[in-house]
């Protein structure tokens, strides 16, 4: 389990306030009824037999921009920003799951990652394109952040 900080956000509103510091807005306009369920969308970037599409290790002193750096190529082929910069984010704070998606717009387009890490205090998170084709993800795991990705096409 990953040990929660004294930063980390408490609520959806200081999540959405924390966002909006880090140039990520909520976007007015309905979560697309068809986006996955969050809890199954959670067990699909922790479950057990997941494999990662890439690794960082803790101790690497690169650590935070490798996994902004490989965040982004991952996203970028899978095309989980539109061409707005809007897509669906699930980050970590209590009752995420119960809020759901939350539908942002990103503003500035690089280190996605630091900057919600820096909004939530946690650096794990899921982003969805609004298209739902796609999911890319960064799971915290013992020694290392994970980056988990799937694709939802032709289902």
């Amino acid at each position: 389990m990953v040990k929660r900080h004294d930063r980390e956000v408490r609520s959806a509103a200081e999540l959405l306030e924390a966002l909006g510091r880090q140039a990520l807005h909520e976007v007015a306009g309905a979560v697309p009824e068809e986006a996955p369920n969050p809890e199954q969308a959670s067990v699909a970037v922790t479950g057990g037999f997941i494999q990662p599409a890439a690794r960082v290790s803790h101790s690497d002193p690169s650590a935070r921009d490798l996994l902004d750096d490989l965040w982004h190529d991952e996203a970028d082929r899978l095309g989980i920003l539109d061409a707005n910069g809007e897509f669906l984010l699930l980050a970590t704070y209590p009752g995420s799951l119960t809020r759901g998606w939350i539908r942002v717009r990103d503003s500035i387009g690089g280190r996605l990652p630091s900057r919600i890490a820096a909004a939530s205090g946690s650096r794990e998170f899921i982003a969805i394109a609004l298209d739902r084709t796609a999911l890319c993800a960064v799971s915290t795991e013992e020694y290392e952040d994970w980056i988990v990705t799937r694709s939802f096409e032709g289902h």
